[in-house]
């Protein structure tokens, strides 16, 4: 009897032991699918923007309790700043170009209760004064402005994509504010020397919205070049599109 009320002793601090090493191993976790986003191609005094996911991967809840730009040109407004277990957030990077010109890298900071290190992702842009002297591709007009000044619904932009190089090219989506718009590629290749149109089209349920956003495309040549177009829509005071919200 004495034997059988040790065993049973010894099992339960066994227990009780595993128990408060799995309650002290348990901790938030921040994880980032991607560290890195490279904009391209991007024109001077415009707004370029990039959704990073934030993902909670630990055994408690994960708390973002700062995040740090880097810079005054940029911005890093947050969908949310706390996460269950297994929960996701994105974290919207806005970074202006303003008067900058060449390769630009800013990495922003992302604290959580994790503790230290502190995460951080970077952003990449290759800033020109004159976007039509890029290559392999020149993109016209290379900012779209769907602003509504008037009751006239504007919904949509045709832009122009040139090949200027001596290869065939094809264009492909990488990224963009697809909860606003979605982007029409030019279907196929387009030859040296040829043009092929493509067209923004916003969503309906944003219509009556005032935005910055922007989308990349990437060029299928040996460097992958990239580009962004940035995409503003202003609405004049009390101006709302007639089938905004239809």
């Amino acid at each position: 009897m004495i034997g059988k009320t040790i065993n049973k002793i010894f099992c339960t601090l066994i227990l009780a032991s595993f128990a408060i090493t799995n309650f002290a191993s348990a901790a938030p976790r921040l994880t980032l699918p991607e560290t890195v986003f490279n904009f391209g191609y991007c024109p001077q005094n415009s707004d370029v923007s990039h959704k990073f996911w934030l993902i909670s991967t630990g055994d408690m809840p994960l708390k973002i309790t700062k995040v740090i730009p880097g810079c005054s040109c940029t911005r890093a407004p947050l969908d949310k700043d706390e996460l269950a277990m297994g929960d996701s957030t994105q974290l919207e990077i806005v970074f202006s170009t303003k008067t900058s010109l060449n390769r630009v890298s800013k990495s922003p900071t992302i604290q959580t209760n994790e503790g230290p290190p502190d995460k951080k992702i970077q952003i990449i842009a290759n800033i020109v004064s004159h976007p039509d002297s890029t290559f392999p591709v020149v993109i016209q007009p290379y900012k779209l402005d769907l602003s509504q000044k008037t009751e006239k619904v504007i919904d949509r932009i045709e832009f122009a994509i040139s090949n200027v190089s001596d290869q065939d090219i094809k264009v492909n989506f990488v990224a963009g504010a697809t909860d606003y718009f979605k982007v029409e590629l030019p279907r196929g290749i387009i030859k040296p020397g040829e043009m092929a149109k493509g067209e923004l089209i916003l969503n309906k349920d944003v219509l009556d919205q005032a935005f910055l956003k922007s989308f990349t495309i990437q060029v299928n040549d040996d460097a992958g070049t990239r580009f962004t177009v940035p995409v503003k829509r202003v609405l004049a005071s009390g101006v709302i599109p007639a089938s905004a919200g239809k």
